[in-house]
């Protein structure tokens, strides 16, 4: 071979060797990338403002936008969230300006201002009485208290059903705390997450996302697959952002319209939740209120604000809640107040969801039923 060929050959090999290199680099750059983009995504909030800050029920309302901020930050997400084994996840402490989660429990922080009375009420349900679309002292616990002078705790969270409420009273209750009053407010996330085609009368809103994690063949550090994960959990984390925490896509639809067993599974249990938590609250010599949350879908109130009211949405709520409260009626037990918000004022931000305005109507209620009670022991 020619000196000029060997130097030809050498070059081409240099050259290859390079090429190797720098695509090597460039994959590490991307493979270590991803979880560091993954975090930053996670922890950054949404460029643009939220639009229901600018909902009528927010005008002349100051701290509305910094709310909705606040909420993207204080989501519902692994990054956000701590599992819980048996009752499914609380929210992470978080301080901000409107919203504020906090202690042993990770509870929505109640503004107990004025207390005469030395009852403790404690609240249970999901998002709606968690506060979402509040400020802290414009949630229903807080309002019940600035109402009653009534020390008052809020244990809701995001997607709880009724049987995770009853789980977390068991554990307060072992715990030692002792209410007065023990205040059940269910039925939004009885329907708009056991209802979605994929779940069943007793799942949780994180099932199908949990069920798909575990099913996720472990690797070992010395497999190929091993090396994809941040490639995998990036693409799980820009599904997310899509689809929302349930890892449910809202193309897959609900199907409780059309499986009358599984609506008539759903009202038992929500009345059987209730039933077991009104026991054992009355073992321990408090007493328990039992609520059907309202939905817009049943409220004569102001929804011209709202343009995107779902319609497969309400037909899963036209079928399970007049069930529920035929069940209601019949145990002549707890309370309805899907009629409360019959007003001529804009109080609900989405399907379920209240501005405080619509919070204090609840609170009042609340109140009234809970006087009632106080009388009539």
């Amino acid at each position: 071979m020619s000196v000029l060929m060997k130097s030809r050959a050498a070059e081409i090999i240099r050259l290859l060797l390079l090429n190797i290199l720098v695509l090597f680099v460039l994959l590490n750059l991307i493979y270590w990338s991803l979880p560091v983009l993954q975090l930053v995504v996670g922890r950054s909030g949404p460029v643009v403002p939220d639009p229901s800050a600018r909902l009528p029920n927010y005008a002349n309302v100051s701290w509305a936008e910094e709310h909705f901020r606040e909420m993207d930050q204080a989501q519902l997400s692994s990054a956000r969230t701590d599992f819980k084994s048996f009752i499914g996840w609380r929210r992470k402490p978080f301080q901000g300006e409107t919203i504020n989660v906090e202690g042993v429990y990770s509870q929505r922080r109640t503004v107990n201002k004025r207390i005469t009375d030395t009852k403790r009420v404690f609240f249970f349900g999901g998002s709606s009485m968690w506060g979402t679309g509040a400020n802290d002292e414009g949630t229903i616990p807080s309002q019940f208290s600035a109402l009653t002078g009534m020390h008052s705790e809020n244990f809701g969270e995001a997607g709880y059903t009724a049987h995770q409420g009853l789980t977390l009273l068991i554990r307060l209750l072992q715990d030692g705390l002792r209410p007065d009053l023990v205040v059940f407010y269910d039925g939004a996330n009885e329907v708009a997450i056991k209802c979605v085609t994929e779940l069943t009368p007793d799942s949780h809103m994180l099932e199908a996302r949990i069920e798909g994690l575990l099913k996720q063949p472990v690797t070992s550090p010395a497999s190929f697959a091993h090396y994809l994960a941040p490639i995998r959990h990036a693409g799980g984390r820009a599904k997310s952002l899509l689809t929302g925490a349930t890892g449910i896509s809202p193309v897959e639809g609900f199907n409780c319209h059309a499986n009358a067993s599984k609506a008539e599974r759903i009202a038992d249990n929500a009345l059987r939740d209730w039933h077991m938590a009104r026991r054992l609250v009355e073992s321990y010599g408090a007493q328990f209120i039992g609520i059907l949350q309202p939905v817009i879908y049943f409220s004569r109130t102001r929804r011209d604000h709202l343009e995107d009211v779902p319609v497969l949405m309400s037909t899963q709520f036209q079928t399970v809640y007049p069930l529920i409260k035929q069940r209601m009626a019949e145990a002549g037990a707890f309370y309805d107040l899907t009629s409360a918000l019959d007003t001529d004022e804009y109080a609900y931000i989405d399907f379920a969801h209240l501005s405080p305005n619509g919070n204090r109507l609840i609170a009042a209620r609340i109140a009234e039923i809970a006087r009632s009670k106080a009388t009539a022991r």
